[in-house]
């Protein structure tokens, strides 16, 4: 399966997005360890979950946080991507040699890829679109042609254990193949 635009699954919980999102060829996986979301998860269960996987590069979702507070939970998970909305957390995660995606509305100049809302984006050529929230409709009508560099989409809760509905995501992603 090959994609036109690189493809992030943000904020995942559990294995069976995990997993999924690797047999779709997602290019990322982005964990959120800002305590206090509602899709936060410890780095402990992210990684059992990332010990299951190959393929997609792991991505910390870290909001604000900076350096000193994630950096030895970051080693042992051996990730080495950082997504934050906060140019200062920006600047001094990519000063300790991480590799930085910056999510907020306007462009920063850090060298790196921009995850935004469609209502935001100004370059999408070089920027990860969050899809998470739109229709297919609006999908369609906007952010087919030309593809974006990248897309974002969430994945959900397990209605029991391995058990998700993908459709939404299998209709999105059947948007982006070749």
């Amino acid at each position: 399966m090959f994609h036109r635009s690189r493809i992030k699954f943000g904020s995942i919980t559990n294995l069976t997005d995990a997993r999924y999102a690797a047999a779709v060829y997602a290019d990322w996986l982005g964990f959120c360890f800002i305590p206090g979301h509602s899709r936060y998860i410890e780095p402990i269960k992210a990684k059992e979950i990332i010990d299951w996987l190959s393929g997609p590069k792991m991505v910390a979702e870290l909001g604000s946080l900076m350096p000193e507070t994630m950096m030895s939970a970051l080693e042992i998970l051996m990730i080495d991507t950082v997504q934050v909305n906060d140019l200062d957390a920006a600047k001094a995660w990519k000063e300790a040699g991480f590799e930085v995606i910056y999510e907020g509305p306007e462009s920063a100049d850090i060298d790196g890829l921009r995850v935004c809302l469609p209502a935001e984006s100004t370059d999408p050529a070089h920027e990860i679109i969050d899809l998470s929230s739109l229709s297919m409709e609006e999908i369609e009508k906007n952010w087919l042609d030309p593809a974006p560099y990248g897309i974002q989409l969430i994945g959900g809760d397990e209605s029991i254990p391995g058990i998700c509905d993908f459709a939404r995501i299998d209709e999105v992603l059947e948007h982006y193949e070749l």
